[in-house]
Formats: C-alpha cells, structure tokens, sequence
C-alpha cells in the first residue's frame, strides 16, 4: 500500500512537470470499498460527506453486509446528508424486528403477539420447524424496497447510476458469492443476513447469509470492476481482546473475524486510500441514538484526517489542470414519493384472496399511490397474521405495476409464554393453534397454564378472517388465591371453575363486540365471603348467564403507550336457570374501563383512567360480588378489577368507581420511572356511590422493557393493604 502511495505521488509529480502528456486522457476511475459492521455503517457515512466535501468521483461501489445498503443506497442517488438524516431518524428496534404496528393487527392476533415469548411453526406431520433465523428481517426489506423504487426488478447492477456490487455467502456451496444483478432491495438483505439473527434469502439456486464471513472488506471486488485506484472504509476494530470474548455474541464476532482473516488482510494491501474510524467499543448492535451521533462524528474525523490524501487523489485523477475545476456528477434520484399504479397484484393468494385483500386494503388500479400508503398495505397484510412473508415490488418504471409477493402461513403453530412474579413465582403458557387463512372459515386454539392458578382452554372459532364469526370456548381452572382484609390475610380461596361460552364475534379495525350465553360451574373447597368477610359455606354453584362486551383499543403498546385509548365496556345478566335467579329476577352486572395517554414531552406521558363495576340485584353470590387487586384487570377472578396500589385479592361493596392518574418518565431508550396515585368509591347502592367509602393507593415503579417482555419492580402502598407492598415481575401478563 505505501508503493502505490509512492507511486501516485511519483505520477502526481509528473503530470505537474508534462501536463501536456495528460491531456485528452480519461481520467482514472475511483473505487469505493464500503466494510460491513452493522450500526458502526454509519462511521461509513461520516466519510461519505467528507468525500463530497473533497470532490471525490465515485466511479464504482462494493460492499458488504451494512456496507452493501450504504453502497447500494449511494449507487442509486442518495447522498451523504440523506443518509445521515436515515441513521438518525430510524426506529432500529423496530427495524430489526419483525414487530407489527400494535393498531395494524386484528384483535385476536394482537392478544397471542402480547403473550408468547416463543412461536414456532409446526410441519403438517406436528413436528417442530425450528426457523433458521431468529428474525425474518420482514421491517429492514420494506425499507430496503421503499428506498430503491425503481430498482425492484431484477437488473443489471453495472447499470445503476454507480455500478454496484454487493458480497453474500451461499450456504449451500459455503463459498463467497458477489451478487451483480438482480432486485437491488433483495441483494442488500442478502449481504446483510447476519447468520442465527436473520433468516438466508432463499433464492432459487442459492441460500444466501452475510457477506463478512469470507470477505468483509471486498476491495478484490471493486478492482475487478474496473477501479484504477480504492478508497476503502474499513469498519474493524481488529480481533477481540481476551476480555471482550466472555460471551457467545463475542464468540461469534471473533469466529467471522478469523474465518475472513487472510483476504481481509490481502484486501487491506489493495487499498490506496485507506480509513478505518477509531469505533472500538463500539458494536454492530450499537444503534443508540448517542452511538450513531458519535459514530457519523467518528467517520468524519477519520475522513478529515486522511484530507491531504484525498486532495492528492483528486489531483491524480483529473489532472493537475482540471483538479480545482471540475465538480464530479452525482446521480439525482426521483424524490416525489408518488406512483402511477397500472395494475395492483397479489401473488401467492387465489383469486377469491385477492379481491377480499383489495377490498380491505382499498386499492384500485389505474391511480396514484404514495410510498406512505403503500407502507400502509404491508402493515395491514402482515397485521393479519396469515403470511410468513410480506413483501412489495414496483416495475422500475411508470406507469408502475404494484405486486405485493405473500407467502401464506397455514401451519399450526407452537407458542410459549413464560412470566415470573413475586404473587405467583412462576408461570409458563404453551398454546397450539391451528394456522389462520384468509379464505378458512375454521379456526383451534388449545391453551395450557402452568402454574399456581392453573388451566386449560379450548377454543373454536368459525367465521371470516376479516369479519364476524360465531365462537366457543371452554376452560377448566384451578383457583388458588389469598384473600385480604386490611393487611390480614383472610382465607385462601380455593375453587375448581368450569365455564363454557358460546358467542357472536364482530370486529372492525380496533373495535371489537362480543355477545353469547355462558355457562358457570364452581366446586368449592373452602368457604367464601361476603364484603364483611363473613364465611359463607357453598358446595357449589351452577350459573347460565348473557353477557354483551365492547372493546376499542387503538394504544400504539400494551405497556408503554405514547398515543392511543382504550374503553371496555361489558354487561352481564346471570341466571341459574335461564330465566332467573334463586326463585326471583336476575341479577345484573355492568362494568367498564377507560384509560388514555396524554403525552407532555419525547419522555413524559400522562396516563388517566376511569374504571368501575356495579351488580344490580337484591340476592348477589359471592362469587361475583367485586374483587379488586393486581395490576390488570382479571388477575384471579374474571371480574376483578385492576388496583394497582396493592397486590393481593379485597372484596369490595356491589358498587365501586375509582380514577388512576399516573405519570411516565422515560428515563433511558427503554427504561421508565412512573408515579401513580389510586382514588376510588365503593357502597351498596349506586345511588350513594359518591357518598361511600373512600378507597386510595399510590405506587411508585422502575421498569425495563425488555424483548422478552416487561420487568418491573414496584413499591406500593394503598388503605386497603395499610401496609406497604413491594411487587417485582417479568415477562408478559397473562
């Protein structure tokens, strides 16, 4: 590499001593070598400005893994500043998931999605399919292809305003494969599929994962393409030290480092122009909004210091006369966002599909589209949960054919839910589930907890996917509760439950309505109470209620909301009989719960409820008399209502109301601080409700939210407890 610098410096002296002898030649043809690295591609982007800066012609690109998307980006018209600004504004949890926006998902999916923690897709023999990548990388393709409009098809790279290559390896041959032609969003997923967190491209004579296992810093490639001289960006940091290899993601860094080991430093000799940003300590996982800020500054810097370099290149390549005059072209890239759509296509659905997919989505042909409402119609199909795949091509010219590629989900499934807190210790929830279809009217779900309060489900559905249908469910349940008066413990409630329910099911977007008959069944083994906390002896109880609920949730997160609502409202007639209860009327249930979030800052949000139940009747069994506690609704009983000021189970009068204020300070990326504070009502007739007993509690919590669901430690202390609580969790609620 100082041989060629020397050399360059030979030549550089003399076009200024002949500059005749240059006259009339072209210009020599500049290469730009991009590393992979992950987040630490955005140091590749700190020197891209300085390269503008400098007037650096890029006449060729290659990369690999995040410097495949950078180069590939750069190729087609983006520059450094539009690039910057997409570091920076991305949501990369998001992005490198393969979340759904919570409001684009059917209610019943988004209730499943809020609960397991593992979900694996069974074959149709039941065996297990483990998948071959932690993610699918569904939220990086659709920004890949909403940022290459025009370059979806396959093609030709050496046609794209940069000539462009990109490095994978086949795993079925386990060699490197320099990707040259094809769908430009397709090439860059390849490159960047990291092995075990991503799934391979599957591709028809190929199964492609990332680049940087064989060749990290692909300037053999660039030269190939013709480059007379390299700049390359190297994003290593070198092999690990002793201490940094203490975990499996070091392992494996250290493992690609070595693989790739002997081209890299045969690359690296290649190099005329050679920068490598100062990023140790940081990782390719590292897309902190202070670690990318940092890192654009980092490949800036290097860039900078390498200036008197660069001035030398510029002048090699044009010419000592020509040097300070010519300006290199960039590519200009189509910014309007909008498409003429000739033809809206759905492939891998019959056509019974399509029109219900059209229907739903409200596309037509032959009208204008923009990327916004495109994006739209993937979160919706992939919100339907049907599909393992949602992707979206445009023709590279207009007017455009719109074709979104599905691929159906119909296996059943595996799911796994695990939850520990200090009420319960443990719990874990396994669930099979039969495979949704857009055109199936039959749906299965069986449901299994373990833990203190265990039970089994069944549930059946038949219906429409996107519309009504008729319901039934059964579940057993073992119920093993403390309850509490002041801080004593009273009694623990022991009981078998059975309860099967038939029902009508209607949803619309995020409103849901439910109405049917269900049936009660309560084998007692202990005595219950009245809200006196006199023990009353029941052997049993047989109920044959009507009930009617209405849902509408519109929260963009179960746990953290910063946008959105929720209300419930629910109503229930109970009977023994059908027609009454114990010989005289029913007697009647009514409750509802309605929650919002206000938020004040980027970090602070307000989050006010209103909440109550009143049971209308003169003979009311204790069964279904007002339970409150916990922090959800339904934490023992179905009717319990949430008390999130104190843990354990109290009774209360037939009629309770109460508000909850509470305030949510984000504190770091994912972790909040919130104060709340409980005020409620309770009395035995409405009438007096807000002449009755005052109930209160305040709490105070830390909060992680965690992938793998939240983990939370609170203090708490209410006058129904009259002492002070303190409740850790982890996991989702269920």
């Amino acid at each position: 590499m100082r041989l060629i610098r020397i050399l360059v410096t030979l030549l550089l002296a003399l076009t200024a001593i002949v500059p005749a002898a240059g006259q009339g030649a072209p210009r020599k043809r500049v290469g730009l070598v991009l590393g992979g690295g992950g987040a630490k591609g955005a140091a590749e982007v700190g020197v891209l400005k300085v390269l503008e800066e400098a007037g650096i012609p890029i006449d060729y690109i290659a990369g690999t893994s995040i410097g495949s998307i950078v180069g590939g980006l750069y190729a087609i018209g983006y520059t450094a500043a539009d690039l910057d600004s997409l570091f920076r504004t991305q949501d990369w949890s998001f992005l490198l998931s393969d979340q759904v926006k919570r409001e684009a998902t059917p209610f019943q999916s988004r209730e499943e999605s809020e609960l397991y923690l593992i979900q694996v897709p069974l074959t149709d023999l039941k065996k297990v399919a483990l998948p071959s990548g932690y993610q699918n990388g569904q939220n990086l393709v659709n920004l890949f292809s909403r940022l290459t409009v025009g370059y979806h098809e396959p093609r030709d790279f050496s046609t794209l305003p940069v000539p462009f290559r990109c490095v994978a390896v086949d795993l079925v041959t386990g060699k490197e494969r320099v990707l040259s032609s094809g769908s430009l969003p397709e090439a860059m997923r390849a490159s960047m599929s990291i092995p075990g967190v991503f799934t391979p491209v599957d591709s028809a004579d190929a199964m492609f994962v990332d680049g940087g296992a064989l060749n990290n810093f692909p300037v053999d490639v660039v030269r190939d393409m013709g480059a007379d001289v390299v700049i390359g960006v190297d994003l290593s940091s070198g092999l690990l030290d002793r201490e940094d290899l203490n975990s499996v993601g070091g392992v494996v860094r250290q493992l690609i480092n070595i693989m790739g080991r002997e081209k890299y430093e045969r690359n690296k000799t290649l190099t005329d122009v050679y920068i490598n940003p100062k990023l140790k300590g940081y990782y390719s996982m590292s897309f902190q909004p202070e670690a990318i800020d940092s890192m654009l500054a980092l490949g800036e810097a290097a860039a900078r210091d390498k200036w008197d370099e660069l001035m030398a290149l510029r002048r090699y390549v044009y010419g000592p006369a020509e040097a300070d005059s010519v300006a290199p072209a960039r590519p200009v890239r189509d910014r309007s966002g909008r498409y003429f759509v000739r033809h809206v296509r759905f492939e891998g659905i019959s056509p019974d599909g399509t029109e219900r997919l059209r229907r739903r989505l409200g596309l037509a042909d032959s009208t204008y589209v923009t990327a916004d409402e495109i994006e739209r119609c993937v979160t919706a199909l992939r919100g339907l949960d049907i599909f393992s795949k949602v992707e979206y091509r445009l023709t590279n010219s207009a007017p455009y054919d719109l074709v979104f590629l599905l691929e159906a989900d119909g296996n059943w499934q595996l799911n796994v839910g695990a939850r520990f807190d200090t009420r319960d210790i443990a719990s874990i929830l396994v669930n099979v589930t039969s495979g949704k279809r857009l055109t199936s009217s039959n749906h299965l779900s069986l449901t299994g907890r373990i833990s203190k309060n265990a039970y089994l489900q069944a549930d059946y559905s038949y219906g429409s996917l996107l519309g009504s249908k008729l319901g039934a469910s059964y579940q057993l349940k073992y119920n093993d509760f403390d309850l509490y008066s002041n801080k004593k413990r009273v009694e623990s409630m022991t009981f078998l439950s059975h309860r099967l329910s038939l029902f009508y099911t209607a949803t619309l977007f995020n409103f849901s309505a439910r109405a049917g008959a269900r049936v009660d069944y309560f084998d007692y083994h202990h005595s219950l109470y009245d809200v006196n906390y006199t023990p009353l002896r029941r052997s049993s109880d047989f109920f044959l209620n009507y009930f009617v609920d209405f849902t509408l949730d519109t929260y963009d997160s179960k746990y953290f909301p910063t946008k959105g609502a929720r209300t419930y409202i629910s109503g229930t007639v109970h009977t023994d009989n059908g027609v009454s209860y114990d010989g005289n009327e029913p007697f009647v249930d009514a409750a509802f719960h309605f929650s919002t979030v206000c938020r004040l800052s980027d970090r602070l949000c307000l989050q006010p409820a209103l909440k109550g139940r009143f049971v209308f009747g003169d003979n009311i069994p204790s069964i279904y008399q007002n339970y409150v506690g916990g922090n959800f609704d339904a934490c023992y009983m179905a009717q319990q209502v949430a008390w999130e000021s104190v843990q354990h189970v109290h009774i209360v009068d037939h009629d309770f109301m109460a508000a909850k204020l509470a305030l949510r300070y984000r504190l770091k990326e994912r972790i909040y601080l919130s104060a709340l504070a409980d005020y409620g009502k309770e009395s035995h007739h409405l009438k007096s409700i807000f002449a009755g007993n005052d109930l209160w509690g305040v709490a105070l919590q830390a909060a992680y939210d965690f992938m793998l669901g939240p983990v939370a430690l609170q203090v708490n202390y209410s006058n129904l407890y009259k002492n002070v609580g303190v409740y850790a969790s982890a996991g989702f609620w269920f």
